[in-house]
Order: C-alpha cells, then sequence, then structure tokens
C-alpha cells in the first residue's frame, strides 16, 4: 500500500508485536482525526495507531484506550488494507432511530393529505401501523421538521374586556 507521499508503509504484525512506521502527513492526518473527528470511535482509532506509530505494545494500547487487543490489530489491518477509508469505515455508535422509515413515511403522507396536530399524526400512524408510537411526539416533530414540515403550537387568543380600565 502506498502513503500520501507515495512511499510505501511498513506495517508489521507478529502475534504479540504489532508495529506501523507513519509518513509526518499520515502522522499529521491521523493526529487531526485523533482531536476532532465528531465520533468518539474513530478519534480512538487515530489515537492507537499514533500510538502504535510512536512504538508502543498492542495490549497497552489496547488498555490505555479501554478497548481489546483484537480492537487495535482489526484498525491495523483496515489500515493497511484501505488506509484512512479502512479506518474511518464501520461506525456503528449511537442509539437506533425510534422512527422506522414506513413510520415516518406515513406521518409525512398524513400531514401531506390534510391539515393535522402532531397528536392526530402519531393517531394516524396508530391506525396505520397498529402500534402505538414508538416514542415521544417532539422526536415526531423532528422527523417532521426534516422532511420539510413545520408546526406551530395553536394559540388561545386573548379577547379584550368590553370595559375599558382607567388607572387611578
Amino acid at each position: 500500500m502506498a502513503s500520501l507521499t507515495g512511499n510505501p508503509i511498513l506495517i508489521t504484525c507478529l502475534p504479540m508485536k504489532c508495529a506501523v512506521e507513519l509518513t509526518e502527513a499520515e502522522t499529521k492526518t491521523l493526529q487531526q482525526l485523533s482531536r476532532k473527528h465528531p465520533h468518539q470511535d474513530f478519534r480512538t482509532r487515530g489515537l492507537g495507531l499514533l500510538e502504535l506509530g510512536s512504538g508502543r505494545r498492542v495490549h497497552e494500547i489496547a488498555v490505555e484506550l479501554d478497548v481489546s487487543d483484537k480492537s487495535v490489530y482489526n484498525w491495523v489491518h483496515s489500515w493497511n488494507d484501505r488506509g484512512l477509508c479502512g479506518l474511518l469505515t464501520g461506525h456503528k455508535g449511537g442509539r437506533p432511530r425510534a422512527l422506522s422509515d414506513a413510520l415516518i413515511a406515513t406521518a409525512i403522507e398524513a400531514a401531506r393529505t390534510e391539515s393535522m396536530t402532531l397528536k392526530q399524526i402519531a393517531l394516524r400512524i396508530e391506525e396505520v401501523h397498529g402500534q402505538p408510537l414508538p416514542c415521544r411526539l417532539e422526536t415526531l416533530s423532528v422527523a417532521l421538521k426534516r422532511a420539510g414540515f413545520s408546526y406551530k403550537r395553536g394559540r388561545y387568543s386573548l379577547k379584550k374586556s368590553a370595559t375599558n380600565w382607567s388607572s387611578p
């Protein structure tokens, strides 16, 4: 595999030792990744490879980063096979979505056909799918906003009193 500068990258993995020799450009890229990437797991991967590049052992890095030794080896093999792209694949972090695509499609269809409140849309989803809404109304509101819909809360109009109050 060639590095960003065209020089080959040297990665050696033996059963108990794994070493990575990084070029200056790769080191800089991994430093940026380990500091600024929005996902913690990618920052951890970048830091792990930097530590390997500085000569530390896999087990030390795994203990420090609170991951398994196998994870560190996987990062090295991903880096070896596909470079930075290999390191940046496989993000499975975060909570699963509360609303499936089918539920969102039903909500969008209901919102398009007639003017409804969020509660009415939630009831329509429950009728169509035969299950209660698996989330709060605010979550449904966010999903509809992403689809281009916006809602305003209904207000009661304040009627002025027929009598004029004069100040003493």
